[in-house]
């Protein structure tokens, strides 16, 4: 009797599983739809409610980071997203505050490399043997310009805005990681999108890597990666309780990395938290190293480690796989070595010339790689190498630039956050064109004006004018 009522109980909780698994599997086919609809809603009334401003704007979209990548078309029609939807609301509405040039700021030599970057796409893209996206990738290339010009501006024009963009920042973290823990929870069936990237399980070593908000977990560990040192950036007069919160959220976004299972975004994370504490923290270094090396003792003794460390033990076949890949974009890079194939071009390329880069998925259906496994390379194939250097200029000069400004005791030490940020995303990069989310790319702008826009000391400054 006590077997029948078992094996009973089992049948009834495995019912209750696939009832449950259906009823996320349909809420997530109608939410993809829904979400994004209600987040323009919400903006709407965001505007109406807290006054019609470049402030306001940039404050909502900032703080529900989460929700900018989601479609409000189909691929038929642009594949726009909530993001691209709230900057051309932003271009029309503040349309004389954008194109208004102060020649007295710092800014207008990014404004040179943009105009130069959207010259080389439009070239790249007409001269190319696949032009038909060339205008929808200079549309698309927009709305991450409008949202940093925006940003700088305003980070100028008012150095209160500065704080309220890091917490705005940080409150689109709180959600992000608030919704990895339900998605741990409950299962990868909690998610925005209907199919998660084929990367999101791996079938080697049979661990599943979770995306949290995301489609990809490697971008997701990205993500994870950069926002952590937001929360090492606390004001001086925060209370006791604001700054456990902080650094709660800090170890919060360590262990999502580890979740997300993302090498990359691991090893960016190291080196930005290295340069932090040799910068940052040099007064207690050696107490910092030492807490490191006990830290990774003990996590990679635990069992949330099989999702990274694991993966490490297959790490010469991975670097194999991507050598021969990375060496085929570069061929086509000499190919095409001033202007590139084209933006957002790399697949039709692939399929068109090498039909050999191509992943076999479940039931043998083949996927041709859009991406060379790494996003200098993708960009460089795409754009050519002037191309290659602007964004690569886009992303040095303020990286350097804050440095100087620290070194040169311009800036105070908590400048090195944003650097640390910046420098975890390009070590990521390496591995993956991740900037084809919104939420990536929207992180990566915030961490340059960020840098750029960082309050001066005005007496140091002036001394270093003045010699």
């Amino acid at each position: 009797m006590e077997a029948v009522c078992k094996q009973v109980l089992i049948l009834n909780l495995q019912q209750i599983n696939n009832y449950t698994s259906r009823i996320l599997s349909t809420m997530s086919n109608k939410l993809i739809v829904i979400i994004p609809g209600l987040t323009l809603l919400l903006f709407i009334l965001n505007m109406f409610y807290r006054g019609n401003t470049v402030q306001s704007c940039l404050i909502f979209v900032m703080s529900l980071l989460p929700l900018m990548d989601l479609k409000i078309t189909s691929e038929a029609f642009g594949g726009f997203k909530v993001f691209d939807a709230i900057c051309f609301y932003a271009l029309l509405f503040f349309f004389k505050a954008f194109i208004t040039i102060n020649l007295n700021k710092r800014n207008n030599f990014y404004l040179l490399l943009f105009l130069l970057l959207a010259i080389i796409i439009l070239l790249g893209g007409l001269s190319s043997e696949f032009p038909a996206r060339t205008w929808l990738s200079l549309i698309k290339v927009l709305p991450i310009f409008i949202f940093a010009r925006f940003l700088l501006t305003e980070c100028y024009n008012d150095s209160a805005f500065f704080s309220k963009a890091i917490t705005a920042l940080k409150t689109s973290y709180v959600i992000a990681i608030l919704f990895l823990v339900v998605q741990r929870l409950v299962g990868l069936k909690f998610t925005f999108y209907p199919g998660l990237s084929p990367n999101t399980f791996d079938p080697v070593f049979n661990l599943i890597r979770y995306p949290g908000v995301f489609f990809d977990a490697q971008a997701h560990g990205q993500f994870l990666a950069m926002g952590s040192f937001l929360f090492l950036y606390i004001d001086k007069n925060a209370s006791r309780r604001n700054i456990i919160l902080n650094y709660t959220f800090f170890l919060l976004a360590i262990v999502g990395i580890d979740m997300a299972g993302s090498r990359a975004a691991f090893g960016g994370f190291a080196v930005g938290l290295a340069i932090v504490i040799l910068i940052a923290a040099r007064n207690y270094r050696i107490y910092a190293f030492a807490a490191l090396a006990i830290a990774y003792f003990l996590f990679s003794s635990l069992s949330l480690h099989a999702n990274l460390f694991d993966r490490t033990k297959n790490l010469s076949d991975d670097f194999l796989f991507r050598k021969n890949i990375w060496k085929e974009a570069l061929d086509i890079s000499w190919k095409h070595p001033y202007l590139g194939i084209g933006a957002n071009n790399y697949q039709n390329y692939v399929i068109r010339h090498n039909q050999d880069q191509y992943l076999e998925i479940e039931d043998g259906q083949l996927v041709y790689f859009d991406q060379p496994e790494n996003g200098y390379l993708k960009i460089m194939v795409e754009l050519g190498f002037t191309g290659f250097i602007v964004f690569s200029l886009l992303l040095l000069v303020p990286l350097f630039k804050g440095l100087w400004l620290y070194f040169m005791r311009v800036c105070d030490k908590y400048i090195v956050f944003f650097i640390a940020s910046l420098v975890s995303f390009l070590i990521a990069f390496n591995t993956v064109y991740s900037i084809y989310d919104n939420r990536l790319l929207i992180m990566v702008a915030s961490m340059v004006v960020l840098i750029v826009a960082y309050p001066v000391k005005r007496n140091n400054i002036d001394e270093l004018v003045a010699n």
